[in-house]
């Protein structure tokens, strides 16, 4: 778990934290594009790994613990992009651990990742 006095030399992780919007598509209808909605620096502890069938395929999904500064307004239907370019689908609603509003965990898992315009 984050500790309450996680110092900002252990948020060495560049992130963006994305939701999907709708955007006109010039055809008279829309389509779902991923925008950018903050930009903070992130510990990231990876907490599990396993391997799935998806679309009959053996997927790896692995599953990391994100914690950022507080931010409010991060919804369990956003993602999170790593510096490497790895989107993470939200797994659950993001979280205060300790109730000081000086941090957010949230949980994310490579399972689930809606594609995205790769911005």
């Amino acid at each position: 778990m984050a500790h309450s006095t996680l110092g900002a030399g252990r948020l060495r992780h560049p992130i963006k934290i994305r939701r999907a919007v709708l955007v006109n598509n010039g055809r008279g209808g829309q389509t779902k594009q991923w925008q950018t909605i903050a930009s903070p620096r992130a510990e990231i502890i990876g907490l599990d790994g396993r391997e799935a069938m998806i679309g009959h395929a053996l997927t790896g999904i692995s599953v990391s613990r994100v914690t950022i500064r507080w931010r409010a307004g991060i919804l369990a239907t956003d993602q999170v992009r790593l510096a490497d370019g790895t989107n993470l689908a939200i797994a659950a609603p993001p979280y205060d651990p300790f109730g000081t509003r000086k941090w957010l965990t949230i949980l994310a898992t490579t399972e689930g990742v809606e594609p995205d315009d790769g911005q």
